[in-house]
């Protein structure tokens, strides 16, 4: 007999058997994970990076990912 498993998640599943009920992906807003009061927030309002994906622009493919 000729079974099919998959490791999902840590755990062996048979093909046809989906018993797995957590979500993959989570989407959030990330500004809503810093606080106010921390110090990212004030870098940013006095030190602008939009220089770097400039300068880092050829390190990055053409093609995406």
């Amino acid at each position: 007999m000729l079974c099919w498993i998959h490791i999902v998640g840590g755990r062996l599943i048979m093909m046809g058997q989906h018993d797995r009920s957590e979500t993959l992906f989570y989407y959030f807003p990330l500004e809503d994970q810093v606080p106010e009061s921390h110090l990212l927030r004030l870098i940013e309002k006095h030190i602008s990076f939009a220089f770097v994906r400039g300068r880092l622009k050829q390190s990055y493919s053409e093609t995406g990912r």
